[in-house]
């Protein structure tokens, strides 16, 4: 664990403690909840089908996923560039053909096989390196509604531009960190992109409302309490990624 991930856990740990205000029902319910790599745990691997399938079963509105190239430019989903801190192999994707991989790691689903697998589910696919061919990527999700069904995330704002050449700009979503969310929140809604997800901290009522009065979307992460949920639902946040789906939908009722 990195000391970000340590400042984040304890950062989750003090808002999970704060009591808040329970929202009214109707918001609660409206609340949509995103399963961040999936809905994971010890026992089953984020970013895998049985993550996805495991959110989709728990009710989650969508599922976040992180999508490289291989070698021959197969989309797969797996979020580090390389396969060692999962999978335990010391390679780069992009340095593999597709059944290279899919030998060496059976487990790493293809995109192609992620979306026809799960329906009526919303994907939040974020797009971890730049790629040369995103017309075939096009192509791969032209079975789905730009925006409606999918949205593509990215943390590069060349990435973003770079996208909107094939997809709507509408179906963009830039990824803020804490070096560039006042920048993000502005990019987006001068290009017109989709909106901005970011950490629950970073983006501020202030940020929320002026994104929202230009028909932005915004999201934030990671919301893994009670307690952080309704601070969420009372600041008006509509999409709430989480690594701890099942207790926020237990909250939902």
């Amino acid at each position: 664990m990195t000391w970000t991930d340590q400042i984040e856990n304890s950062l989750n740990h003090l808002f999970a403690a704060i009591p808040r205000s329970k929202p009214h029902a109707l918001k609660l319910h409206q609340t949509r909840i995103i399963a961040h790599r999936g809905a994971h745990d010890a026992h089953i691997t984020e970013n895998t089908q049985a993550a996805f399938s495991q959110a989709v079963a728990l009710g989650c509105w969508g599922i976040e996923l992180d999508i490289h190239a291989t070698r021959d430019g197969v989309w797969v989903v797996n979020h580090d560039a390389t396969l060692k801190r999962l999978w335990r192999h010391n390679k780069a994707i992009k340095a593999l053909s597709f059944q290279e991989l899919r030998t060496l790691v059976p487990d790493i689903p293809t995109l192609k096989e992620v979306i026809t697998t799960h329906q009526n589910v919303h994907f939040f696919i974020e797009i971890k390196e730049p790629a040369q061919n995103y017309h075939h990527l096009a192509e791969l999700l032209s079975s789905l509604s730009a925006a409606d069904d999918y949205h593509l995330l990215v943390l590069d704002a060349k990435l973003a531009f770079e996208l909107a050449q094939v997809f709507v700009p509408a179906a963009i979503l830039l990824v803020a960190t804490h070096i560039n969310t006042a920048y993000f929140c502005r990019l987006s809604m001068d290009a017109k992109f989709g909106g901005v997800l970011g950490h629950y901290l970073l983006l501020t009522q202030a940020k929320i409302r002026a994104l929202k009065a230009a028909n932005q979307q915004v999201g934030v992460g990671f919301i893994d309490s009670k307690n952080s949920l309704y601070r969420e639902i009372n600041r008006g946040m509509l999409w709430v990624f989480s690594n701890n789906v099942q207790a926020l939908l237990n909250t939902q009722g």
